[in-house]
């Protein structure tokens, strides 16, 4: 047999944390009305929020509360169970979240090892939420792009733009899927949820994110003109005779040689991003904490993301083959499929 457990709110807010805030992060974990939240937060000190739980499933109700800035009890409520669980979660003894760091600071999740089956889990777990809400889902994506797509057609401040804003409507999309998981119903409207929760730290993540690729682009820049000095080979400034195979040899390493580095640096750089924007916005992380934990997420899951890419990889070129027509279903799920990646690897 196995006990079951409560969840009491205290009262009180962990320190430095604005009720406002707290009930935001409430609002978008759980679905609920921001007011309904405040009304909590104001007048629910002692109120039990969640009752008859096992183990887990307190451990992670408490987490998804304790990282909304909530100071919570969790309480046995039953008789049996084993006695080590059951008196550190006694009555009144406070919940160590599993969304805390190493160090005690509460809201940053610990990122977990997933099994390698979870590559094709986090498509399936995508496909389930897609279609209870499939054309919402198509609409609010194939919004994303578009206003990708414009913006990057204005000259230089447009792709700063799309750098700055494509975090802020991820982290929309990122939001309404977990509203979603909650009860809600998605809304394209939540592709901008983003700008309007945490407009600041979201466009941080993008000007972070751009600095970080201006870094790397300034390295394989002085890395091509240092292996252009060192072998002392001038480029002429006609095209190369392509019947010239001795010449094309010799340029060959100096050509792959960048392109290796380029991947040896974007794609940590590319994992340190992927989640960066859904910790901001669901985890209230700091940006570059936000940017750690991601790339330590994808790390611990090497191999569950290696399934997931081919997986995706297919599913894109499977979606091109009708004119391009099949994407439509497929970037959808592909971008849910990113939140239940999130929500395995940092929430449960």
């Amino acid at each position: 047999m196995s006990s079951q457990y409560r969840i009491r709110f205290s009262g009180n807010l962990l320190p430095g944390q604005d009720p406002r805030d707290v009930a935001n992060r409430l609002a978008v974990r759980f679905g609920m009305d921001v007011e309904t939240a405040h009304d909590l937060i104001l007048k629910g000190g002692g109120r039990i929020i969640k009752h008859g739980l096992t183990v887990n499933e307190a451990e992670r109700y408490g987490a998804e509360l304790t990282a909304s800035g909530l100071v919570i009890e969790i309480e046995s409520q039953g008789e049996t169970g084993a006695p080590g669980v059951a008196s550190a979660l006694a009555a009144g003894s406070h919940f160590a979240s599993p969304l805390q760091t190493r160090d005690g600071e509460a809201g940053s999740p610990v990122p977990s090892a997933v099994p390698i089956g979870r590559g094709w889990g986090w498509i399936a777990d995508a496909w389930s939420l897609f279609r209870q809400r499939p054309w919402a889902w198509i609409g609010a994506v194939l919004l994303f792009y578009l206003i990708l797509m414009v913006l990057s057609l204005v000259p230089v401040l447009g792709g700063l733009a799309t750098v700055i804003l494509g975090p802020m409507l991820s982290a929309g999309l990122m939001i309404g899927a977990h509203a979603q998981t909650q009860g809600e119903d998605f809304r394209v409207g939540y592709l901008f949820a983003g700008v309007s929760n945490k407009p600041g730290p979201l466009a941080l993540v993008g000007g972070v994110y751009l600095l970080l690729w201006i870094g790397v682009l300034l390295v394989l820049a002085a890395l091509f003109v240092g292996i252009m000095a060192s072998t002392g080979v001038v480029m002429d400034a006609a095209a190369p005779d392509p019947n010239d195979l001795d010449s094309l040899m010799a340029m060959s390493p100096m050509v792959a040689l960048p392109f290796l580095i380029l991947m040896l640096l974007g794609i940590p750089l590319a994992m340190a991003v992927f989640f960066a924007p859904s910790l901001v916005a669901l985890n209230d992380v700091p940006v570059l904490r936000a940017f750690r934990l991601s790339f330590l997420g994808c790390l611990k899951n090497i191999l569950p993301f290696l399934v997931f890419t081919l997986i995706a990889i297919a599913m894109v070129l499977l979606g091109s083959i009708p004119v391009m027509l099949g994407l439509i279903l497929v970037l959808p799920i592909l971008t849910i499929a990113i939140y239940a990646a999130y929500r395995d690897i940092f929430l449960l």
